[in-house]
């Protein structure tokens, strides 16, 4: 297998507005994934075996944390990609665009994906699937990432609607507004995120616009929440407003497991009343 250029006609894919080359997807090929949730989907589409190379911090599952590191979402290592030789290289829309440019127009075969909300996790699935020779298993996922989420609107959306600051960081203010995915997770457990209307995605909030923004729960999503500096702080700032930890793993990868993270993050939002 080469690295020739995806071109339109038939033997394509077409997602997103991206172009792959079907002729050369099939069971065997050599993958390479630029970023960890990537890493998570191959594995959930039972082509672990196929991996030579993944992003830094792709440590699930365990199997991920043997594998040779190619990059991250700043730079990659362009010498271990030639060494490794991968047929079809995974990321995303938007990370580290210069490095992607650089292997498209070595001749790579890259995959997109494009994340644009949580239809876009299931939706990732099935075209991953398809690309990749594991088209039942994509299918398969993405109508199950379809039934969790409704599942769960069902479960916590009749609940009384709570307003959230979701702080997606231990020391910095940052949050997410509605179109983001871990933004729209608020809204499927029936409450209102406060910085829904943001202009962009993920950005940095005063303490002051939060604190105007009246929330019913602070939930710091973080892997740390146990020594997160702000934990104490908003119990100055809102002492009558409860601060709850969420595990950033399960929450901010976007993959199948996120179904477990925003049953989490119901849970903790409405820990009064489930």
């Amino acid at each position: 297998m080469g690295h020739a250029r995806c071109l339109r006609g038939w033997g394509t894919l077409v997602f997103f507005g991206v172009c792959f080359n079907l002729s050369v997807a099939v069971g065997g090929e050599r993958i390479a994934t630029l970023s960890p949730h990537l890493t998570e989907m191959v594995f959930d589409l039972g082509r672990g075996q196929q991996l030579v190379g993944v992003s830094r911090f792709s440590d699930h599952p365990p199997a991920a944390l043997e594998l040779p590191i190619i990059g991250d979402a700043l730079q990659i290592n362009l010498e271990l990609i030639i060494e490794l030789n991968p047929d079809q290289i995974l990321t995303w829309q938007g990370g580290s665009p210069r490095s992607v440019t650089k292997l498209e127009e070595m001749g790579y075969s890259v995959f997109k994906h494009d994340l644009q909300g949580l239809e876009s996790i299931g939706a990732g699935y099935r075209a991953l699937g398809g690309l990749i020779g594991a088209e039942p298993e994509g299918d398969r996922i993405s109508q199950e990432m379809e039934a969790g989420i409704a599942g769960l609107r069902s479960r916590f959306g009749a609940l009384p609607a709570k307003r959230v600051f979701l702080q997606i960081a231990s020391d910095q203010l940052f949050t997410v507004n509605g179109e983001h995915y871990m933004g729209q997770a608020v809204e499927i457990c029936g409450a209102e995120n406060i910085f829904k209307a943001m202009a962009v995605e993920v950005a940095v909030v005063s303490l002051e616009s939060v604190i105007q923004g009246a929330p019913d729960v602070v939930v710091i999503v973080s892997e740390n929440f146990e020594g997160s500096t702000w934990r104490e702080r908003w119990e100055d700032y809102v002492p009558s407003t409860p601060v709850r930890g969420l595990n950033a793993d399960l929450l901010s990868r976007p993959a199948r497991r996120i179904l477990k993270g925003i049953e989490q993050l119901c849970e903790v939002i409405h820990l009064d009343g489930v």
